[in-house]
């Protein structure tokens, strides 16, 4: 992981999270902002990377659509994550022009603060980013109603991509041009495919490079955590709806670990897979993931306390 931080700080001692293990279900590349709050606040954080990103088989759709959308073709184009910055970044490369020209004369929306802020790297600016629900349905809801003209609008996205922000749109009156710009694939892609990295997340502070874990080694990990009787249980987040599918699939040790949500999306697909999580992030920033660990945690003692005698449970 190239990185521009400071020499690596252990985790500190005291903090709300001191002692406590917090595997984050994220690639080095994407997690080095979270990384940096959870042992700002005293976790032991480990890495467990299941999910990737490489280009789609067909690469001409997303290809034609760039061409479109730089004769200003389009009057809003859509970036649904920071990944699809970055796919959109290398299409932009391969064809010898770039993203902030591609996209000069259209307006620009952006899902959250993670994507606006992977715009910004970009020197892109977003003009459109729902305040409260980060989320296709609360850009959903924010979208602005159809005007005179074309109302035409290229939504590139992942294969496996929710297609309710798509139907969303096209039924308030929008053309969409919806166009895969990557595939989701198990961890790691392959070499030549996969979507590498850009340049470090600035901001992202001094943070001790995390132990990264492979499924196997999670579920050892689980297994002697559970046995040792430790006083509390390690914390899982998970980061998306693909990576829980997976850590469900995949390295699930049931009942090892307390479970997180990085939002409602993800904390909707944790409980149709009958794992419900004990929080979810209000904002799926690194302070806003740290604080769903800590409330997670704190569901997971109070769930667990054992009631006094003669106590009837409120």
């Amino acid at each position: 992981m190239t990185t521009d931080r400071a020499r690596p700080a252990p985790p500190v001692a005291g903090g709300t999270l001191s002692g406590t293990d917090v595997v984050l279900l994220r690639t080095p590349d994407r997690a080095a902002p979270m990384v940096a709050e959870l042992q700002a606040r005293g976790a032991r954080v480990h890495l467990l990377p299941l999910i990737d990103f490489q280009l789609p088989a067909d690469t001409e759709p997303v290809s034609a659509a760039l061409r479109d959308l730089g004769e200003r073709t389009f009057d809003w184009i859509i970036f649904t994550s920071a990944t699809t910055v970055r796919a959109l970044h290398r299409f932009a490369a391969d064809a010898g022009r770039t993203l902030p020209g591609l996209t000069s004369g259209t307006r620009v929306a952006a899902v959250g603060a993670g994507t606006r802020q992977a715009l910004s790297r970009e020197s892109i600016d977003a003009d459109l980013v729902p305040e409260a629900d980060q989320s296709a349905r609360g850009l959903a809801a924010a979208w602005p109603a159809p005007g005179p003209g074309r109302n035409r609008l290229l939504l590139p996205q992942a294969d496996i991509a929710d297609p309710f922000l798509r139907t969303a749109l096209a039924d308030a009156g929008w053309e969409v041009s919806a166009v895969t710009a990557y595939q989701t694939v198990d961890y790691p892609a392959p070499a030549g495919l996969r979507l590498e990295p850009g340049t470090a997340v600035p901001g992202a502070g001094s943070y001790a490079d995390p132990a990264q874990l492979t499924p196997a080694q999670y579920q050892r990990f689980a297994v002697a955590a559970a046995a040792s009787g430790a006083s509390a249980p390690h914390a899982v987040v998970a980061t998306s709806p693909s990576t829980a599918r997976r850590f469900v699939r995949d390295a699930l040790v049931p009942g090892a670990a307390v479970l997180a949500a990085i939002g409602d999306p993800t904390a909707h697909q944790l409980r149709s897979l009958g794992h419900p999580p004990e929080a979810t992030a209000s904002a799926p920033t690194p302070a806003g993931i740290a604080d769903a660990v800590e409330a997670a945690l704190a569901a997971h003692r109070i769930s667990h306390s054992p009631r006094l005698e003669g106590r009837t449970p409120p």
